[in-house]
């Protein structure tokens, strides 16, 4: 079987753990597999980086920040190298620009164009382990991109397409779980999630896997795993697949969105010119919001009503009427967003109104309300949110029941 790895910065974060990741490569390279690796920065370089170029300012130019936040993964990847040379097993390390990823000039959020697979191709013809940066490409002009959040994952199953092989993402979690066991320590773990249902836990809050990545599994077909760095065992992880029998657990998780605040606009006249002004400040500020309901008054005004992140909303509270949107804003902070994720919605009624139920036994009031063809979201005080969780959990049998 050829497959991509691809290791976490949690995986890579020493020089002991980077001997023991070549090793487990080794194994399966020796083992007549084809193998290349997609590696993160170790540990925290990313934010270290970050917070050395803040030393020199606030307003700092997006290409000179991708430039510097890419020389993290490439340490790793030419240690990593090293460390299989000295095992006997011919490596070679890759920058992105190297491995031929081709992206848009979109710096610091890049989207991949093309993959220019002559190179990486040449070496695994050639009996090498390619191992690559993950999180960077280069643009159609030279200049050094990066991803954005969960970006090496993407490197990994973008590589694996282009290449007709499986993938295989290493972290410091052993599996895609019902709900995080930091925070419901009974959570199950799940042997197989559908590629749906974890693109919608993943752009939901939960974050083990970057959304992209299982969309871009989903879309060519990789075959896509996730499993504890080192573990050879993979009835232990946790296989994200196109299909699978949900008929007996129509949800099948929770996720957990943080830091979330709730923007109310009152008395907008009707005819959409003052939502539109609104969102066009929205989108000047780069401000990603959710949630969003309408409500029209029997005056013909209407209640706006949207979601995004505390530090978002204060920064619009501040620019919106500098920007010409003069109705005042009024912020709810201290919120949270639950999620109840599952494949077999869709064939299951009465799933809101048992949610509401027993959040109503429980005592936990919630706002705003969303749903998709498999999940339905609520805001909910963060005060709440383990109570919750718990009662959420325990009604659609996401948890292991403690022992008396």
């Amino acid at each position: 079987m050829n497959v991509v790895h691809k290791y976490g910065g949690s995986s890579v974060a020493t020089i002991e753990k980077i001997k023991a990741v070549a090793q487990r490569v080794a194994e399966v390279k020796r083992s007549g597999s084809n193998i290349a690796v997609v590696a993160s920065a170790m540990g925290k370089t990313t934010n270290e980086l970050i917070a050395l170029a803040s030393q020199l300012g606030e307003d700092l130019p997006p290409r000179e920040m991708d430039s510097l936040l890419s020389t993290g993964e490439q340490k790793t990847v030419t240690l990593l190298a090293m460390a299989l040379s000295a095992l006997g097993v011919p490596a070679v390390s890759l920058t992105g620009f190297q491995g031929g990823f081709v992206t848009n000039q979109n710096f610091r959020h890049a989207k991949i164009k093309d993959i220019r697979i002559e190179a990486v191709q040449k070496y695994i013809d050639a009996g090498y382990v390619p191992v690559l940066a993950g999180f960077q490409g280069i643009d159609e002009e030279g200049n050094i991109t990066t991803l954005g959040r969960g970006g090496s994952d993407t490197t990994a199953v973008a590589l694996a397409a282009k290449l007709g092989w499986d993938c295989e993402i290493y972290t410091d979690v052993d599996g895609v779980y019902t709900v995080d066991p930091r925070r419901c320590p009974g959570a199950k773990k799940l042997a197989t999630v559908t590629s749906d249902e974890m693109m919608e836990m993943a752009s939901l809050g939960a974050g083990v896997l970057e959304t992209r990545s299982v969309e871009l599994a989903k879309k060519y077909g990789v075959r896509l795993y996730l499993g504890q760095s080192l573990e050879p065992d993979h009835t232990k992880g946790t296989y994200i697949m196109d299909q699978m029998n949900f008929e007996e657990m129509p949800v099948t998780g929770i996720s957990i969105r943080e830091d979330c605040c709730m923007v109310t606009a009152r008395g907008l006249q009707a005819g959409g010119a003052p939502v539109n002004a609104l969102f066009s400040v929205i989108a000047a500020l780069d401000i990603n919001v959710d949630m969003i309901s309408q409500q029209m008054g029997a005056d013909g005004s209407c209640i706006l009503t949207f979601s995004c992140s505390e530090e978002a909303a204060k920064t619009l509270l501040e620019q919106a009427p500098q920007r010409g949107f003069a109705s005042p804003l009024e912020l709810q902070p201290g919120l949270c967003k639950l999620s109840l994720v599952g494949a077999g919605m869709v064939t299951h009624s009465g799933i809101a109104g048992k949610a509401f139920a027993v959040l109503q036994e429980a005592n936990v009031p919630y706002y705003q309300i969303t749903t998709s063809e498999i999940s339905i979201s609520l805001t909910i005080d963060a005060q709440n949110a383990e109570r919750a969780i718990a009662a959420l959990a325990a009604a659609f049998d996401l948890c292991e029941e403690e022992e008396a």
